[in-house]
């Protein structure tokens, strides 16, 4: 299959010009400057890579759309797979949690199961579009977390593992007295936010550092990225970075942002912060990272179509980014994070997963998806 698109603003790794691309086999042939003379005209608008998502937690939202309600595990991959490919997602790193004590019912682990087969059966049976990966995120203060690897680590899909803490009054729960004051607001008196606060604590105190250990094994024997996720401080990421960690994943303050880059770790912070204007925890602000010179890529965390305005957002005079620069976050930068070289550039010999985008009144609007060459949305 052969096709070209022409006359559009083509966005490279370095650069950005009107020109013309070579589609063949799912793969770009050829990258041309100029308006072109054969193809589909695409009047000027932009032309940018796939974008690539290495944790979103948008699947779950499907499998149980409202609490206590399941839906069809396939049904549910497949609406997945097409809201991310509306919003230009067209590589997704589903991010399932392992061994958490979020009492969410997609979390249990019949309900796991049952969700990583029906993605992995639509996947199978070319209903998916978009490419699919398994991003474990896993509860080192478990104590049923090794249970838990054991029967979900060798999942086909899974690609990516990573490090994951939410113990009360640190990491991405270091403001005490707000978590607390959800308990309190729960009904529970002092007594028992005490007996659970230490409940807590004795747990992560017994399990932390063995589990983490264990779930780097688990990702260098599989050949999988290790990812730190809500360092605090710099040991924190000097331990994960010692494991084998390479990818920080939201550090909530700047000392940890700047330990990460020292250790040659990928930096990356949650689109909705930065669309937002701030962490909804108080956590330092995407915005600060981006000023100091330390951010490099954005995962959606809970809404994918984050990415593509973050894209945007870099580009405007407020921050000054070149638009090659501030596409790379959600493209180049995330397909390295995530260790994959066939993509996230629209360059010769790559996989033709691109984006045609129009920005109307400060929003980039979708006017069609490609992923592997295909049309589709």
């Amino acid at each position: 299959m052969e096709y070209a698109l022409r006359n559009a603003r083509i966005v490279t790794h370095d650069d950005d010009f009107i020109g013309s691309v070579l589609v063949r086999d799912g793969r770009v042939a050829a990258v041309d400057p100029g308006p072109g003379q054969v193809g589909e005209d695409l009047e000027g608008d932009i032309l940018m890579p796939g974008i690539i998502d290495i944790h979103t937690d948008n699947l779950e939202k499907h499998f149980f759309p409202r609490p206590n309600i399941d839906w069809s595990p396939v049904s549910a991959a497949v609406t997945h797979d097409a809201a991310c490919l509306s919003v230009g997602v067209t590589t997704v790193f589903d991010s399932l949690s392992i061994g958490s004590f979020n009492g969410s019912p997609a979390r249990g682990k019949d309900n796991l199961r049952t969700l990583t087969d029906g993605l992995m059966h639509a996947r199978d049976t070319a209903m998916l579009k978009a490419d699919h990966h398994l991003h474990w995120r896993c509860e080192t203060a478990s104590d049923s977390l090794e249970e838990w690897l054991n029967g979900f680590a060798d999942h086909p899909m899974a690609t990516m593992f990573s490090l994951m803490d939410h113990t009360p009054g640190q990491r991405q729960y270091r403001n005490l007295d707000n978590y607390l004051k959800n308990w309190r607001d729960q009904g529970l008196n002092e007594a028992a936010v005490t007996a659970r606060l230490e409940e807590c604590r004795e747990r992560q105190g017994r399990n932390a550092d063995a589990n983490a250990r264990l779930v780097a094994e688990t990702a260098r024997n599989r050949g999988a990225v290790l990812v730190s996720h809500d360092d605090e401080t710099a040991d924190h990421v000097d331990r994960a970075a010692d494991l084998g960690a390479t990818v920080a994943e939201f550090p909530v303050t700047l000392e940890a942002a700047e330990r990460s880059r020292a250790r040659g770790m990928v930096v990356v912070m949650g689109g909705p912060n930065l669309v937002r204007g701030g962490s909804y925890s108080g956590n330092v602000p995407a915005s600060v990272l981006v000023q100091e010179g330390l951010l490099e890529a954005f995962a959606s965390d809970y809404v994918p179509r984050s990415l593509i305005e973050c894209a945007f957002i870099l580009n405007r005079p407020e921050f000054g980014w070149s638009l090659s620069q501030a596409v790379r976050t959600v493209t180049a930068t995330a397909a390295r994070a995530a260790g994959l070289s066939d993509r996230g550039v629209v360059a010769e010999g790559l996989r033709a997963d691109m984006l045609r985008v129009k920005p109307v009144q400060n929003l980039p609007i979708l006017r069609g998806v490609w992923a592997q060459g295909v049309r589709v949305a």
